[in-house]
């Protein structure tokens, strides 16, 4: 089954299907294990308060989502005093990220960073809408191999990344679902940050 397919071809207009597209996020997100996503937020912020790293893996849209929380824990989040939010998006280099796709190949594009980055005590938050990904399932055994603790946030039937992580979220789609799955990571993201922020006392204002 394709739901994104389905609700276009039963919508009689933009509005019907935008209205049914919002429904079906509602649906997906009603079925998350939200203790789940309480552990995986309370893993990443104990590593963070240890003064240690987080490195997120991801590719595509879930790579922008990557930079997204990059942007608002370092630069949203900040405040004096509490230990600062390190976290990298390994995408966010292109140089590098091309050099090891040239070099290397494409799937350890995420493994080679985290065997020169990670040390033991930091968290990696690996992103797979599949969750079948082979780059993010490397890095995740690397991180693994390297004493970090992994985190993992995937849709579809959860693939391998599912079982492959410490603590997963599991969105489960349908196989044409990649903008829902997407949307929810960016709404993980938002829970993580804006928990983490406010939790050291930043609350955003203007």
């Amino acid at each position: 089954m394709h739901k994104l397919a389905e609700l276009y071809q039963a919508a009689g207009s933009i509005e019907d299907y935008a209205k049914g597209y919002a429904r079906r996020l509602d649906e997906v997100l009603s079925t998350l294990d939200w203790a789940a996503v309480g552990r995986a937020v309370e893993v990443i912020g104990a590593a963070i308060d240890s003064r240690h790293a987080m490195y997120i893996v991801a590719n595509g849209g879930s790579a922008a989502v990557a930079s997204h929380i990059v942007n608002d824990l370092v630069a949203g989040g900040y405040i004096e005093g509490p230990a600062p939010f390190r976290v990298f998006a390994l995408t966010d280099n292109l140089a590098t990220v091309t050099a090891l796709g040239n070099d290397a190949g494409f799937d350890n594009i995420f493994e080679r960073q985290l065997r020169v980055y990670l040390s033991p005590g930091d968290v990696v938050l690996a992103m797979s809408v599949s969750g079948n990904s082979e780059n993010i399932l490397r890095a995740v055994d690397c991180a693994k191999s390297m004493g970090a603790a992994t985190v993992g946030f995937c849709g579809f039937s959860g693939g391998r990344l599912a079982h492959a992580c410490d603590v997963s979220v599991h969105a489960p789609t349908t196989l044409d679902e990649y903008g829902p799955v997407e949307d929810i990571f960016s709404v993980l993201g938002h829970i993580l940050c804006g928990h983490l922020s406010m939790q050291r006392g930043k609350f955003l204002h203007h």
